[in-house]
């Protein structure tokens, strides 16, 4: 029985490979190992964002004014953690559904959805920027847009969470 690291390392290993199958086990230990690293690096810079805000104008006087200088290098972590994430992430969703006796192939929708939402989401952090100039779309269709996208993405999580055919023949 393979653990929690050995997946995560076979992922890495088959950086770009989408042929074969994936376990249940191998997608999920992989989508936790990102998700864990992602929340602990944006937890960490949002904590000191907090801390920085609370600590009054940005002077040199502030004591606190170091954490300027730390954030934005966390996010660019971040942002590089992510970005070496993606196609590691993208072929063992193609080989998990593979395994799970999909066509490789449905993985485009939910991708095209999560692609076509950061613009909605874009324009809800930006709403409150300025209180003059209406956003480009009305909020209500960018809630609405980015609830479809979550729920089109869960019952995807389900699809995926299907016995493998290897499974399923014992």
């Amino acid at each position: 029985m393979k653990t929690f690291w050995s997946h995560v390392k076979t992922c890495i290993d088959k950086y770009a490979n989408f042929s074969g199958n994936a376990t249940r086990s191998e997608f999920w230990n992989w989508a936790l190992f990102v998700t864990v690293v992602s929340v602990v690096l944006f937890g960490t810079a949002a904590l000191l964002v907090i801390i920085r805000q609370s600590a009054g104008p940005d002077t040199a006087s502030n004591p606190l004014n170091w954490l300027s200088w730390i954030i934005i290098p966390i996010l660019i972590l971040l942002g590089l953690f992510l970005v070496f994430c993606l196609l590691p992430t993208l072929a063992v969703t193609v080989r998990r559904l593979r395994d799970a006796g999909y066509h490789p192939w449905i993985i485009i929708f939910p991708l095209l959805l999560l692609i076509g939402s950061f613009h909605p989401a874009l324009v809800i952090a930006l709403s409150g920027m300025d209180d003059n100039t209406p956003p480009e779309i009305p909020l209500p269709y960018c809630y609405a847009y980015l609830t479809f996208t979550v729920v089109v993405c869960l019952l995807y999580a389900i699809f995926l969470n299907r016995v493998s055919r290897k499974d399923s023949s014992r």
